[in-house]
């Protein structure tokens, strides 16, 4: 617990976390608003976790059995396959089952719980404030 309690020291502080201490190879962030994934994707590069971007729930399927990310974010209100059914099916899967799942989405508390519910490690309300979203990935980590 000491190397998460140093690194969201280095996050509030506004300065740079080395990469070695970034434990996740990958973060996949998992939302059809460009905008946000772009917000999400600068907020993690700049803390030194590598990104890979799903615009789509179909696109996550893939992108986990290839890269194999440690954590990812995953929106709610997506088209096609919404988070709901994207957690249901990462929950289904064994080998899928140690990717920490951290929903970011602008629905009502309410449905927040219900994907901590469905399988959700945590949940995060947009708008986000950028060290929430720092800290919430490492104590996904550790």
């Amino acid at each position: 617990m000491v190397l998460a309690d140093f690194i969201e020291f280095l996050q509030k502080q506004k300065m740079p976390v080395p990469a070695e201490f970034n434990q996740a190879t990958s973060v996949l962030v998992v939302d059809d608003d460009v905008a946000y994934q772009r917000a999400i994707q600068r907020v993690l590069k700049s803390s030194g976790y590598e990104v890979l971007l799903a615009a789509d729930g179909f696109q996550v399927g893939v992108m986990l059995l290839e890269n194999k990310p440690s954590v990812m974010t995953l929106d709610l209100q997506m088209p096609g396959l919404d988070g709901f059914e994207v957690l249901k099916f990462i929950r289904q899967r064994p080998e899928l089952h140690h990717i920490k799942i951290l929903v970011i989405s602008g629905l009502a508390q309410v449905e927040l719980e219900k994907a901590r519910a469905a399988g959700a490690d945590a949940t995060l309300a947009k708008p986000f404030d950028n060290t929430l979203l720092l800290t919430a990935i490492a104590q996904l980590l550790h």
